[in-house]
């Protein structure tokens, strides 16, 4: 069995090891903590539920700054939601979500890419501590972070304070990593100099000022497992109805049998197009994206299928895990880990000609994309990286069922005259796609041209009829809208009895 020990080679830091519920008294109210975890992977799981047992038994009037690279599990998230009174970039806890929408928590969603520079910049103001999850701490005090990377190394050069979480249940995660720093004005940043999804232009570790370091913690917690659903019949046709699109561009654009690098993003969805991909004649595919999640580790074996994969982390079901730890040594052969400033470059993505595929809560009949909020006003999650990829991509796909049903028992279309809130504008989604099929936007039309596209290949024929009397009543303009309230209420009303009559199968919200 591994031991702390074994993991802390460093003596000098080694000497700083003290129980969770010590180190825990090092934040104080209204510090800012930056932390490692990004998708529920390499998060600190022992040291925020302690300091949420520490702040409920000192002052419940304290307030902390809470900054990760995206979500962490709800199993570390909910118990200190109650003392974050700021957060960001990005979260999926329920706990959070609650005190956002009750103007509890303040709430700022940033593009990934964007985040870990303007933290770094000091955009954010002072991180009075980093808390960073490592898999290894070597002689020098330099340190191998574990299954994510996201903010850690800003986290870990900006904090005043340094404790670290050092894993053994987990692997050692030495040569995983490509760790390289953003540049801060006036010094001139360097092009990233990325010209293949495997290339490194990094260090493995990430190197510290050990004097910031005050506490080591040892944790025995593994990464909580990813819940994915099994794919239904929609996420199958959703998915053969993006490669069938890529196939499309294959002879089109000139592929030959060499996809592009895809980005895909996290979800059941997003799986079933990674595993529908498997079955296409791709060969030597490649993944330049933010996770590498469960869809991909068939890949793994297959040096015909795959070739390599760059992301910021790796985010599993507990079977696709033990098939993780069962190749952990094949995975550090043809997997990079590197921060999520340089998985999200705009530079790079556009360089290596990234495909994007992500899925969104609702698109509109113009093309413009939510992906955060519902009704406009209640956030679900973050943007993510989302927006890095599309707006940079060389081919952007969105990706949705066509409805969803509600908990009220309505069933909503999720293509909509007008998405009420919007991450993604239409100059950046080239393709719109539903189990019903795809449209293209990537030649020189009208928006009209465009919703009228989209109307009849991505919507659910139940509400089709309602969607060409909206665009009938928009009157002209490029992109029209009723300027008569009445005809729109009215519309409305008739939209909403369309969702109260839906008899079809659709999928539960």
């Amino acid at each position: 069995m591994t031991t702390l020990n074994d993991r802390v080679e460093c003596k000098e830091l080694l000497a700083k090891q003290m129980p969770v519920e010590e180190a825990v008294k090092f934040i104080k109210d209204r510090n800012t903590l930056a932390i490692s975890g990004f998708t529920k992977s390499g998060e600190p799981k022992d040291f925020l539920p302690a300091l949420a047992k520490h702040f409920a038994a000192t002052s419940t009037d304290t307030r902390i700054g809470l900054f990760s690279g995206a979500s962490l599990s709800e199993e570390v998230e909910n118990p200190i939601a109650p003392f974050i009174g700021k957060r960001g970039p990005y979260m999926s806890s329920s706990a959070s979500r609650k005190l956002i929408h009750a103007g509890k928590m303040d709430f700022t969603d940033v593009h990934l890419s964007q985040f870990a520079r303007n933290l770094i910049y000091g955009f954010y103001g002072e991180i009075d501590a980093a808390v960073v999850e490592v898999s290894r701490i070597r002689p020098d005090g330099s340190l191998v972070l574990s299954s994510s990377v996201g903010i850690s190394a800003e986290a870990l050069h900006k904090a005043k304070k340094i404790i670290l979480e050092v894993n053994t249940a987990i692997p050692d995660y030495t040569g995983f990593h490509d760790i390289t720093l953003p540049a801060v004005h006036p010094k001139v940043g360097w092009p990233i100099p990325i010209t293949n999804v495997s290339d490194r232009v990094g260090t493995p570790y990430v190197e510290i000022d050990k004097s910031k370091v005050v506490a080591i913690i040892e944790s025995k917690k593994p990464d909580y497992p990813v819940p994915f659903k099994a794919t239904s019949e929609m996420d199958t046709r959703i998915a053969e109805n993006v490669v069938d699109f890529l196939m499309q561009c294959r002879s089109w654009l000139n592929w030959g049998k060499r996809l592009p690098p895809i980005q895909s993003g996290v979800g059941n969805v997003a799986n079933a197009i990674v595993g529908e991909l498997y079955k296409s004649p791709f060969q030597k595919i490649r993944f330049w994206t933010e996770v590498f999640q469960d869809g991909m580790m068939k890949y793994v074996e297959d040096d015909d299928k795959f070739d390599c994969a760059s992301s910021t982390a790796v985010s599993f079901s507990a079977a696709a895990r033990q098939e993780f730890d069962r190749l952990f040594t094949r995975c550090r052969d043809k997997i990079v880990l590197r921060p999520m400033w340089v998985s999200n470059c705009a530079e790079v993505i556009a360089r290596l000609f990234v495909i994007a595929m992500n899925t969104p809560i609702e698109v509109d009949i113009y093309g413009h994309v939510n992906s955060t909020h519902i009704d406009g006003s209640k956030v679900v999650n973050g943007l993510g990286g989302s927006g890095d990829f599309f707006r940079n991509a060389y081919v952007s796909i969105v990706h949705t069922p066509s409805i969803r049903k509600l908990k009220d028992g309505r069933t909503v279309s999720c293509v909509m005259p007008y998405v009420r809130h919007i991450d993604h504008t239409e100059h950046d989604i080239k393709c719109v796609v539903t189990e019903q099929g795809y449209a293209l936007n990537t030649s020189i039309r009208s928006a009209r041209h465009r919703a009228e596209d989209i109307i009849a290949k991505c919507a659910h024929p139940h509400f089709r009829p309602c969607l060409r009397e909206y665009l009938k009543i928009a009157g002209s303009g490029d992109e029209p809208r009723p300027t008569n309230m009445d005809t729109l209420q009215g519309w409305w009303k008739d939209y909403d009895a369309a969702c109260r009559q839906f008899t079809g199968p659709s999928p539960t919200e």
